[in-house]
C-alpha cells in the first residue's frame, strides 16, 4: 500500500495545481479511513485465526478486502482529480484490482481457507505496482508534462 501511495508524485502535482490543496487534504480522509480499516481488518483476521472471532470466514475476508478496495480507489481518484485527467490504463488497473478483491471473497464463500483468501487480498495492491512499474509511469509522466506545460 505504501508503494501504491508514493507512485503518485503528489508534491509535483500540487506545485502546478496549488488550488487543489483542499481536495488533496480532504481527499485523504476516506483514504486514511481505508488504511485504518485495513488495520482493523487485520485485527479481525488475527482474532479469527486465534478462534476468538464469532464471524464467518467470508465476513473476515471482506473486513480486509473492502477497506483495501477503498484505499486503492481513493489513490486513483485523487490522482485523477488532481491531474484533471483520466487514464484508461487506470480503469484497467482498477478493474483488475476489484477482480482480485472479489475473487478473494468468492474463494472464501466457496470454502477456501481464510489464510489463502487473505493472501489473495494482499495481491490487490500489486496490480497497481506492477501496472505502474511496467507501463503506468510513462502515462503518469505524460500527464505531468501536460500539467507542467500548461503552466509555463
Amino acid at each position: 500500500m505504501w508503494w501504491v501511495y508514493f507512485s503518485t508524485p503528489f508534491g509535483d502535482i500540487l506545485v502546478h495545481r496549488r488550488n487543489r490543496g483542499y481536495l488533496f487534504g480532504y481527499g485523504h480522509i476516506p483514504l486514511l479511513t481505508g488504511i485504518a480499516g485495513v488495520g482493523a481488518g487485520l485485527h479481525v483476521a488475527g482474532l479469527y485465526m486465534e478462534r476468538h472471532a464469532h464471524l464467518g470466514p467470508t465476513a473476515v475476508v471482506l473486513s480486509l478486502a473492502l477497506p483495501t478496495g477503498l484505499y486503492l480507489l481513493m489513490v486513483y481518484l485523487l490522482h485523477t482529480l488532481l491531474l484533471s485527467a483520466a487514464d484508461r490504463f487506470h480503469l484497467l488497473l482498477i478493474a483488475l484490482t476489484l477482480a482480485v478483491l472479489t475473487a478473494a471473497a468468492l474463494l472464501s464463500a466457496a470454502g477456501v481457507s481464510v489464510a489463502v483468501c487473505l493472501l489473495v487480498v494482499m495481491l490487490a495492491p500489486y496490480v497497481t505496482v506492477i501496472g505502474y512499474e511496467t507501463i503506468g509511469y510513462r502515462h503518469q509522466q505524460q500527464m505531468l508534462d501536460a500539467v507542467q506545460s500548461g503552466h509555463r
